[in-house]
């Protein structure tokens, strides 16, 4: 796993918006430390960092490095219930709709 990703897990789950704008600005420096593509343990570990708040669209770009990651799909987001997780799993759905076969 790499460094950038392993920091941004020891802070566990992303902060709500009404986290200090200290805490935001230190969670969106390590985010964009962050390089792609992710591998699907790194995905997964991100996906467990999502709650129901959108840390002023920090989440989406967390959404958007964990999709990634070759072969990333609804198997792997993590189960639970949180309104990001199930855009995580909408979002695997819509693109192995629209996958070409």
């Amino acid at each position: 796993m790499h460094s950038e990703v392993e920091d941004l897990l020891k802070h566990g789950p992303l902060p709500s918006e009404s986290a200090s704008v200290e805490e935001i600005q230190h969670i969106q420096d390590l985010i964009e430390r962050i390089t792609t593509p992710l591998n699907l343990e790194e995905s997964v570990a991100l996906a467990r960092l999502l709650g129901n708040d959108y840390c002023f669209g920090l989440a989406w770009t967390v959404i958007h490095l964990i999709e990634t990651a070759p072969g990333w799909g609804t198997a792997h987001v993590p189960t639970g219930f949180g309104l990001l997780l199930q855009t995580l799993r909408d979002r695997a759905n819509n693109s192995a709709i629209c996958a070409p076969h």
